[in-house]
């Protein structure tokens, strides 16, 4: 009988590791965030602004480099810390040798490029659907508005759900199916790759999309919701708009651990309960 993900069971080691292993993990994330806040603080601030020295320049082109070229680098190096987070992370729920410690992130190897290629993959994957939905879905909208469909709220709730069915829905189940080469880089499987990555998840892919989704989207933004209401009943003194750029931050990157946290178990489940292609026996 083909193996099935279990929803609840799955989701359930996600945040018991997360509780059982705050120190751990929160450790790994302490550096990462700080540089993520601080650097979106930076930028909030206009520090790294080049106007000065895009408007000594002779070239439109070059003063648009120079003027851009600080916050491309500032969010590179954002871009860096995570993934060197997401790796250092993915091994310590996996429980692989070396993965504690405050520093244990501060480190790029083979695997890192491995995991960077991957990440490219799944990024330009979930791009190409969110370009395909950028260009269908207004004309669904545009149609249903010509037919008068918008102009109830039964039409309106209609029209959602056949977008998501025709967009949302895929693009979440594509991404899904290639999902598991992530984990499986981080820890250096190499037997994982891409296609088996799809073929592991085959039969999976609504189960992991539910886990990815419930266990990490819906609680967060409960969680967002809650803080943002704490900040704006008890940070008088502080900048409203600063406020929310580090509640937005810190709810983020909780998502984003929540996210390689399950990822990490999805991969170890299916690794364990699968058998890779080349071991399938001939038909």
């Amino acid at each position: 009988m083909p193996y099935k993900l279990p929803i609840i069971a799955t989701t359930a080691d996600g945040y018991r590791f997360l509780f059982g292993r705050f120190t751990a993990w929160f450790q790994l994330a302490l550096l990462p965030l700080v540089i993520w806040v601080a650097i979106e603080m930076i930028v909030s601030n206009g520090w790294l602004a080049g106007g000065n020295l895009a408007r000594t320049s002779n070239s439109p082109l070059a003063a648009h480099w120079i003027l851009n070229a600080p916050f491309f680098l500032a969010y590179v190096l954002v871009t860096v810390a995570l993934l060197l987070y997401a790796v250092a992370l993915h091994r310590l729920v996996l429980d692989l040798p070396g993965s504690t410690g405050a520093f244990a992130w501060l480190t790029w190897r083979a695997r890192h490029m491995r995991y960077l290629g991957q990440a490219v993959i799944v990024a330009a994957i979930l791009l190409i659907g969110i370009m395909v939905s950028g260009t269908f879905v207004p004309m669904v909208g545009a149609v249903a508005g010509t037919a008068g469909v918008l102009d109830t709220a039964a039409g309106e709730v209609t029209l959602t759900i056949i977008v998501l069915l025709l967009f949302a829905v895929p693009i979440a189940l594509l991404t899904c199916m290639v999902l598991p080469a992530l984990p499986a880089a981080a820890v250096e499987d190499h037997a994982v790759t891409l296609s088996e990555a799809s073929n592991q998840a085959k039969g999976n892919l609504w189960r992991m999309t539910l886990i990815l989704l419930v266990g990490s989207l819906v609680p967060l933004r409960l969680v967002e919701w809650g803080m943002t209401f704490l900040l704006a009943r008890s940070a008088a003194d502080t900048e409203p708009v600063h406020a929310a750029e580090v509640t937005g931050i810190l709810v983020n990157f909780l998502a984003f651990t929540v996210v390689i946290t399950l990822l990490s178990l999805i991969y170890r489940r299916l690794r364990d309960n699968k058998t890779l292609r080349v071991d399938q026996p001939a038909r």
